[in-house]
């Protein structure tokens, strides 16, 4: 995904409109701070923090005095954070503060979206304190796994990505993300010096959250490339006249968590 797209004004503020109306990241969140064990004390370091979702999860867990640090390298979506998160014990940035380590580095929702897995986990690695905890968080979906049918008449909601595939105005093809992998991931945090232990949660999607999502334009650009990000709502509001509003999915997230075992790298 490119961070020009999640760097679009447009993009951050559907983001927060969509947290607001829809608890799939705050729960995710919620359940990812959970694997991490995160507790008082712990100094925590939240990677591609979005609008700051994951760092109020871990604020419930740490204690009164401790800090956390957001890195978020979109401008739009960390001023959103800020904006969002003003007055709480979160300090936002850029980019990793250098020569820094953490008792717990996170990353939720966003491995796929920051390049190949063995070298976002090896980065992040690198930021962990010996006998720390590296853990992210993803849909199961993102590692090839079906997810279990819902209800309604759409009970696996593909009418929506379908509807949008009919209108041929995405990108080349081979442009699409391509699938990790449970066993990619563990051999990641392995070679890292980490073990990994998984854990899932399951959520219930609805066809207004998904149709919401897909309204992100990081997220659609793959069918809607040619669309400017601005007019994307108004076509997905007329395709969305068409949808079985009543429809849902449940949706898997799958929960890596690691500590790390040794400081040298398994060759």
């Amino acid at each position: 995904m490119s961070l020009f797209l999640w760097n679009h004004p447009v993009t951050a503020e559907r983001y927060r409109l969509f947290t607001d109306r829809h608890d799939r990241y705050g729960a995710a969140a919620r359940a990812l701070v959970e694997a991490a064990a995160i507790g008082p004390g712990h100094r925590v370091l939240d990677v591609a923090a979005g609008i700051g979702c994951t760092a109020l999860a871990c604020l419930e867990r740490l204690g009164e005095g401790d800090v956390l640090v957001a890195v978020e390298a979109s401008g739009a979506m960390r001023q959103e954070g800020e904006r969002r998160t003003r007055g709480r014990r979160i300090a936002w940035r850029s980019a990793p503060p250098e020569g820094q380590q953490f008792d717990r580095v996170i990353c939720g929702a966003a491995i796929w979206a920051l390049g190949p897995v063995s070298e976002v986990i090896g980065g992040m690695s690198n930021l962990v304190a010996p006998g720390g905890t590296l853990a992210v968080s993803l849909p199961a979906a993102y590692l090839g796994e079906a997810d279990e049918p819902g209800g309604g008449t759409d009970p696996h909601l593909t009418a929506l990505p379908a509807a949008l595939a009919e209108l041929d105005l995405g990108n080349p093809p081979g442009a699409e993300m391509a699938p990790l992998s449970d066993t990619s991931l563990a051999q990641a945090f392995r070679e890292n010096g980490f073990s990994m232990a998984r854990s899932d949660t399951r959520l219930r999607l609805t066809q207004q959250a998904y149709l919401d999502w897909m309204a992100l334009p990081p997220v659609n650009d793959t069918l809607l490339g040619q669309v400017r990000p601005e007019d994307r709502p108004a076509l997905l509001a007329r395709i969305a006249e068409d949808l079985d509003m009543s429809s849902w999915r449940w949706e898997t997230w799958a929960l890596c968590a690691g500590t790390r075992l040794h400081d040298d790298r398994v060759q």
